[in-house]
């Protein structure tokens, strides 16, 4: 089959049959530009790093949207048939794209989701009478980082209107968030 609009029409019916989740039709119909792409490139025979690089942001795709790992890993093979190319040469490599996109994509959230744990107020506790304890114990160990997310905690902290707060944790959080405190004002007592 080399009418690119029926490739794309029977890939995406293939995808939408071995659907799992809700999120699954709706990612289908959200990507068909993309996947509009990668019929255009399994077609044209061009280089096999573009059409590693469109399944690699397929695979983003599918897990930014919520999508199943059952759909990421069946939508390569599906390409193929639709293709009428189930043992394509690029096949393999480009279902392991996918597979890593999808994962690279799922571990980013969960460390942004872990960091997100370390903003105010989940690291503080209200002490009353205008005093925080702080567990700063962010998990970066990059200054800029630190220096950024300790500049956060300490701006929403004086909107709270804290006037003083105790810090304990690590060594490079802990020295952060008190210099941070201290510059808006907050009197800090490391613990």
């Amino acid at each position: 089959m080399d009418d690119p609009d029926a490739i794309l029409t029977a890939w995406c019916e293939s995808d939408r049959a071995a659907a799992v989740l809700p999120s699954d039709h709706r990612i289908v119909d959200a990507s068909t530009s993309l996947r509009a792409l990668i019929v255009d490139l399994a077609l044209s025979a061009g280089p096999d790093d573009e059409i590693y690089d469109a399944c690699a942001v397929l695979g983003r795709l599918i897990a930014q949207r919520g999508g199943s790992p059952t759909l990421a890993s069946l939508t390569i093979d599906n390409a193929c048939e639709a293709l009428g190319l189930p043992h394509a040469h690029w096949m393999a490599p480009a279902r392991s794209a996918v597979a890593e996109g999808f994962a690279m994509a799922l571990t980013e959230e969960g460390k942004r989701e872990a960091e997100r744990g370390w903003e105010f107020p989940c690291c503080a506790v209200d002490l009353g009478e205008g005093a925080l304890a702080f567990a700063a114990g962010h998990p970066s160990d990059d200054d800029e980082v630190l220096a950024a997310w300790a500049a956060r905690v300490a701006n929403a902290a004086v909107l709270k209107g804290a006037r003083r707060a105790l810090v304990a944790g690590p060594e490079g959080p802990r020295a952060a968030l008190a210099e941070a405190l201290f510059v808006v004002g907050i009197e800090a007592r490391l613990v």
